[in-house]
């Protein structure tokens, strides 16, 4: 399982933040990534709550935060099979990340903590 987020930056923006892009970009990406993770177990359909304890992230490198989910069969609920209706909570993850702008709010409130903003 894996979601995508791309951020794209006026050249503004980047003149009046500078180098602290990177680092208040990536620990806004960490903290939706976060929130998502939240979000995606409180989704997840509950069977046995294997496939709700096997949602996490990672975190591999500087500008890269991973939703992960550690059991193969959140395939088959996410989007059905022959036999059984499609649970598509992936996708209510992401439609509640973009709803709620929560990677706007969270860029955001990095710009009001290094002062950049008010």
């Amino acid at each position: 399982m894996s979601m995508t987020i791309k951020i794209d930056y006026s050249e503004h923006f980047e003149k009046v933040v500078g180098a602290q892009i990177d680092k208040i970009a990536d620990e806004a990406l960490k903290r939706t990534i976060v929130e998502a993770d939240s979000i995606c177990q409180r989704e997840a359909p509950v069977r046995t709550g294997t496939l709700r304890r096997s949602i996490g992230t990672s975190h591999p490198r500087m500008g890269t935060v991973c939703l992960t989910c550690g059991v193969e069969y959140w395939f088959f609920n996410q989007y059905g099979t022959s036999k059984m209706d499609a649970n598509p909570f992936v996708t209510r993850t992401a439609k509640e990340v973009i709803g709620d702008n929560l990677i706007e709010t969270n860029i955001n409130d990095m710009l009001v903590k290094e002062g950049i903003t008010r």
